[in-house]
Parts: structure tokens; sequence; C-alpha cells
């Protein structure tokens, strides 16, 4: 028995081993597997956070690098590319490391974009900026794209006047961009030796059409002044005004073209607003016939059969909105619909060209002179599309500056009569033989051209004070207002190197026009015209886009 006993014993015993020697591989196992796959998950999370993580240097690697060499014309694509490609590649490396699911894809990607973004915004608020310590609104030192909003809504004049009265003369307006009124600055800025033109103005230039006076810099833009439309304004300034008369004048005959006939002899005249009007109309009709001899018979027409100042205000406002993105111009020249209006007034630029040719050398006009039909003047000839650049450029800012300021002058002194009657008694004193056309006596039209000059000036910024601008022993003047006021600020025709080189021109046709129209006319606003708001509908692109101004002439007997 008791051996018997211990032979079971030990038959158990060897299951109890067998059992345990067969259990023991798989408990193993069971360890080892349990044990690798939590490593290999450890491993995998360790791979995708090491490649977010590279996304998000890269993204920061990206941001320095594009700092200091900002992309601009024909950079952008390739710099939009490499970052729309580096994400890429990033998801393709994760992949081939270790392959998860695509959310993941997704969020290295957007990893990649939300560390370009979050280095971006917090270099810009931070200290190391150099412009950290200029005032500003938070919103415009992240970004442009809020001042892009505010030009669409064409509110940059009274944006950037509420930003001075809360921050001071000097404002930050932008991440690299700085807006001042202070004029002790006029000189450093735009003196001789002063800033050169930023990207504000080159952004500008289409790169398929050659450069004009606006976008050139530097010893291009002073060869180019010199020789070109500064040097002919000087040859025509004995004879420049020889255009406006032969333009009104075939209006002031038979003046229904220049507004909506009314009853009698009273016209409804609207002289502000597109389509365009009388002002509009007629300073077209001037920089035509001065730059190109003729060509533009809108006021006789009463109309603008071919659209053209709807295509300059069009023109004018795409200018405006990819200034404060100049990255951006680049891309806009390639979508159709945005080049629409800057491609038709190129070819009405050439159509005029053309019918400027085939006149020949009957009229010295500014063409005469920029292209020296006379072949004499200059010993190498401009090239043709250059000329056609600076012409081109010329009727346009003549045209539109010059509506503008003149349908400003009719408001205001329409809106205080007291003045009114000051203009018109100097006029009717200063041309008492009827010649209006006489620019030799605009030097005596005194209180006529202190109306003309700026309202907005210190101090008394919102009145119009036009004795500001007369001379300090005028009976007229404030001596304390002269004693504050600062006409080196006076820059409506800009200062130094890039001023206007058509200063004295403009003021010459808006002094005869007004008077010549004030010698046969008596103004008044309509009776259903609310004049009071009409400053509201102004709207500011670069160039000035204004509401209808509705007034009613009546001629003298």
């Amino acid at each position: 028995m008791p051996a018997q006993k211990r032979l079971e014993g030990i038959k158990v015993q060897k299951q109890i081993h067998n059992i345990y020697m067969t259990l023991l591989p798989r408990q193993i196992a069971s360890y080892v597997k349990s044990t690798s796959g939590q490593i290999i998950d450890d491993i995998r999370a360790t791979e995708e956070r090491l490649i977010e993580s590279l996304a998000a240097l890269n993204s920061i690697t990206n941001h320095l690098f594009f700092r200091k060499y900002e992309p601009f014309g024909r950079t952008v694509p390739y710099a939009l590319v490499c970052l729309l490609v580096e994400p890429i590649l990033l998801c393709l490396v994760q992949a081939y490391v270790s392959p998860v699911r695509w959310t993941r894809y997704l969020f290295t990607y957007g990893a990649f974009y939300a560390s370009l973004l979050s280095s971006i915004i917090l270099y810009r608020l931070s200290p190391f900026h150099p412009l950290a310590k200029v005032p500003g609104p938070m919103m415009h030192k992240v970004s442009k794209l809020w001042s892009v909003w505010i030009c669409w809504q064409g509110r940059q004049h009274t944006e950037f006047k509420a930003m001075h009265d809360k921050y001071g003369p000097v404002v930050r307006t932008g991440p690299n961009e700085i807006s001042v009124v202070d004029p002790s600055a006029v000189n450093d800025v735009l003196g001789a030796g002063g800033l050169p033109k930023g990207k504000w103005y080159l952004a500008r230039q289409d790169e398929r059409a050659p450069s004009n006076l606006l976008t050139l810099t530097g010893e291009k833009h002073a060869n180019r002044r010199e020789s070109g439309i500064e040097g002919s304004m000087q040859m025509l300034s004995k004879n420049t005004m020889r255009s406006s008369p032969k333009v009104l004048r075939c209006s002031l005959k038979d003046p229904s073209p220049l507004g909506i006939a009314g009853g009698g002899m009273t016209l409804m005249l609207i002289i502000s607003e597109l389509p365009p009007t009388t002002f509009y109309l007629h300073s077209f009709d001037f920089m035509a016939e001065f730059v190109f001899g003729g060509g533009s018979d809108m006021l006789k027409e009463g109309k603008d059969k071919k659209e053209i100042l709807e295509l300059l205000e069009h023109h004018m406002i795409t200018g405006a909105l990819v200034a404060h993105i100049p990255w951006f111009f680049y891309l806009g020249n390639r979508i159709p619909r945005a080049t629409e209006a800057t491609l038709k007034m190129r070819a009405y630029a050439v159509e005029w060209v053309q019918t400027r040719l085939a006149k020949g050398a009957k009229v010295k006009d500014l063409w005469y002179h920029l292209t020296d039909e006379a072949a004499r003047e200059k010993e190498e000839h401009p090239l043709m599309k250059e000329v056609v650049a600076d012409a081109l450029l010329a009727i346009v800012a003549g045209a539109d500056t010059t509506s503008v300021a003149l349908t400003n002058f009719f408001y205001m002194i329409l809106k205080h009569p007291e003045h009114y009657q000051r203009v018109q008694e100097e006029v009717d004193r200063v041309y008492a033989d009827g010649d209006a056309t006489d620019v030799s006596k605009q030097s005596r039209l005194k209180y006529l051209s202190a109306c003309l000059n700026p309202e907005c000036f210190y101090p008394r910024t919102d009145d119009f004070v036009p004795s500001r601008w007369l001379s300090a022993n005028n009976s007229d003047s404030d001596s304390e207002d002269h004693k504050r006021h600062n006409r080196k600020a006076f820059l409506s025709f800009s200062s130094g190197p890039a001023n206007c080189v058509g200063k004295k021109l403009a003021r010459q046709e808006m002094l005869m026009v007004i008077s010549l129209l004030m010698q046969r006319f008596k103004f008044t606003f309509a009776q259903d015209f609310d004049w009071e708001q009409w400053p509201e509908t102004m709207k500011d692109f670069f160039a000035t886009s204004r509401g209808p101004l509705r007034v009613v002439a009546r001629t003298k007997s």
C-alpha cells in the first residue's frame, strides 16, 4: 500500500510537472507578446510625436526663412508650392515609418499650419519685433487682412484718423507698416535721400506692361522723370492751358451735356457720380486734349460711351486692395476677371496712340514732347512702350484727382454761402472783362485759392476756414490760427523727388474751370438733395469715390 501510494504520488507530480512545462512557454510567450505590443505602441506614439514635432519645427523654419526673404513677384508661386508640399512629404514619411489612421495624417498636416500661424502671430506681437514699441491696434499688428477689409469698405480715411486720434502721430497699421502724421518727418521720408518706395507701390506694377513713374524707384525714376514727363511739362508751361477753354467752350455754348436738362435756362447738374458726369467728363477730356491733342468728347456728348471712367474706378479699387497684400498681386494677375479693367485701359491707350500717330506733329501736346517729334530735343528717343505707360498715367492721374477736388470745392462753398459770395465777387472783379481763360490773372484769385486748399488742417480740422491760407497780415486771416498753422504739412501734391509733376497744370485747370463756371452759372443744392449726408458717401480707395452731388445751375442774365 505505501509503495503504491508513492507511485501514485510520483505520477501526480509528473503530471503536474508536464502541465507546468506545457503552460510555461505559453505564459512566457503571452507575456512577451503583450510586452512587445506595448513597446511597439510606445514606439509608434513616439514616432508620431516626433513627426508632429518635426512638422512644427519645419513650419517655424519656414517662418524664419520667409521673414528674411519675403516672397514677391515671380517667387510667390514657388513659396506657395513649398508650403503646400512640405506637410505632404511629412505625411508620406509618417506613412512609411508606421502606417496609421488617416486622421493622424490630418493632424500632422494641421500641426504644420497651426505652428506656422502661431509662430507668425507670436513674433509680430512679441517684444522682439522691430516695431514692437510702436502703438497700434492688435489686429493690425497681426495681419494686413484687416486693412484689406477696411479698404474694401472704403473706410481708410476715417479708420486711420481714428487710430491717430487714439494712439498719436505714429501708429502701427500693419505687421511691418507705420503711419506718420508728423510734418517734421516729411523730409526724412519723402525728401531727397529719403526712404525708397515700398511694395505698396510696386504691387501695382503689372509685369506684362512697362513701368511708369508711379512704380519706378531710385535712379530709374529720377532719369525717366527728368527726361520725360517733367521736362515735357516745363516745355508746355507757357501755353499749357490751351486745352481747357477748348473743352469747356463746347459745353458752355450748349450747356445741356453738362447735366440733365431742366426747364428754361436751369440745369440739374450731377457733378460727382459714376456713371460719370460733369467734372469727370471735363477732366478726362481735358487730359486727353493735353496728352494726345484730343480723342475724347465725353463732355460734348454728355456721356462716357466706352465706360472708361468706370473701368478706372474698378482699376483703382483693385490696386488699392492688392497694395495691402503685395505678394497676392502676382497671383491676381493670373485671374482674367481681376485684370479685365487693366487690359481694357491698355487697349484704349494703344488706340489713342495710334490715332495720335496718324495726326502727326500738328499740335505740341505732351505726346509731342515725350516722343520728341521735332527730333531735336533728345539725343536718344525713349521706348514707345514707356511713353505709352507715362501718357496713360498722366491721363488717369490728372482726370480723377482734379474732378474730386472740383467736386469738393463746390460742395464746401455751397455749404457755406458766405464763402460762395466772396469767391463770386473775386471772380467778377478779377475777370471784369469776361475772359476767365487768362491764366496770368490767376495769382489775384487769393480767396478762391484759399477755398480750394484742404479743409482738414490743424487747428480746427473739421472746420472750413479759408482764411487760414491767406497771408498773416491779411485782414481776413486769423492771427491765432496762423501761429499754429504749419504749411509744411500741405502735401496734396506730395513732396520731394516723387511730387506731382502736374501740380501747376492741375491748379491752373481748376482755377480756370471754377472761374468760367461761376461767370456763367449760379449754383445751389437741389431741393431734394440731402447735402448734409453727402460726405458720408465718400470712400477711399487711394483715389476717392463718392456719391452724386446734385446741384442746380441757373444761367446768369
